[in-house]
């Protein structure tokens, strides 16, 4: 793995701007939960932003590839500058530092909300054929809720995990990855929440849409409406998701909202089941232990799914008894759970 090279980097980005270095001031920024570094690059009053992916320079074609297919489909993205992939560098548009999460209330939400759907809906309508990108497919889906028991209940809970358990989440695993392969499959940013959408004026703009795939036509709905840094009412949510609905196309969607709904959910319980076990790799082994206040929130969702499917997905039923009575008085005493209370 590549360190970062300050003069390396101040050489490539003084040639892409035409200036001289002492023209230049780089100031770090708080970086995402990848290797990639991010700098403010100050220049006459004006700035831009430098991305070192050096540690992972494949990243920045596949970013730049990203970029290209979001803008196409008529999303906001910010404006790529220049790029060396073999460096794994790039230049784009500084779109500041608002992220939409502390903007977030009871009154601006569903201005905010209704930009973020209409963004969507539009990226869902893009023509897949021509895209290149890879499948959210059933390998990809089931190899994510691993995550959850390799991370979460063993590495974080220090459980063994046991052969009942195992079956449960085997069985409810078939239901959620059945669901989503099922679904209409559109272009999906994958991580579309609060803290990658940055607000400038009044305007959203996505970031970090680098590990885009092609997959269901509710996870990036999810992402947004479930997000994992804040939560909504139950029927604040509803009514953004039959609001999404009648704005897509009826080739993208189920028959009736209520199919719509359920898609929603069981990909909702997808998404938070590998969190889970993502939070806890980010703790456990990138010594990030920021996250750890964020997991009561992904399992008040894990749970609300549970219990709203419980009753019509016999699997849903069989996990969620096994939860409470083995994974859930575990975590009770845990102090990142407790902090909640």
């Amino acid at each position: 793995m590549r360190k970062p090279n300050p003069e390396a980097q101040l050489a490539w980005i003084t040639t892409q701007l035409g200036l001289n270095a002492p023209e230049l001031q780089l100031d770090a920024l708080d970086g995402d939960a990848s290797l990639r570094r991010y700098y403010r690059v100050h220049q006459s009053g004006h700035s831009v932003i430098f991305a070192d992916a050096s540690a992972e320079p494949e990243v920045t074609q596949t970013f730049i590839h990203c970029a290209s297919i979001f803008a196409d489909a008529g999303a906001r993205v910010p404006q790529l500058l220049a790029w060396d992939n073999a460096l794994g560098y790039s230049l784009q548009e500084d779109v500041g530092d608002r992220q939409l999460l502390p903007l977030l209330s009871q009154g601006s939400v569903n201005g905010y909300y209704e930009q973020a759907m209409h963004m969507l809906s539009r990226v869902a309508r893009a023509d897949v054929r021509a895209i290149s990108l890879p499948a959210y497919d059933a390998k990809r889906l089931q190899s994510e809720l691993d995550v959850c028991n390799e991370w979460f209940v063993q590495g974080l809970l220090g459980m063994s995990l046991s052969q009942e358990f195992n079956q449960a989440k085997h069985a409810l695993d078939k239901t959620l990855v059945a669901s989503a392969v099922a679904q209409a499959q559109v272009l999906v940013h994958r991580d579309f929440h609060s803290r990658n959408l940055m607000v400038t004026n009044t305007e959203l703009v996505a970031i970090d849409f680098q590990d885009a795939v092609i997959g269901p036509v509710t996870y990036d709905l999810v992402s947004l409406l479930k997000d994992c840094y804040c939560a909504w009412s139950r029927p604040q949510v509803q009514a953004w998701v039959g609001a999404y609905y009648e704005a897509l196309d009826e080739h993208l969607t189920p028959a009736t909202y209520k199919e719509f709904l359920r898609d929603f959910d069981l990909m909702g319980l997808q998404r938070h089941i590998k969190v889970l076990g993502v939070f806890a790799r980010l703790y456990l082994r990138d010594g990030k232990p920021g996250y750890l206040p964020d997991l009561p929130r992904v399992i008040a969702y894990v749970e609300e799914a549970l219990a709203l499917y419980c009753e019509s997905e016999p699997s849903v039923a069989g996990f969620r008894g096994l939860w409470a009575e083995q994974i859930r008085p575990v975590f009770e005493q845990c102090d990142w759970y407790k902090a909640c209370e």
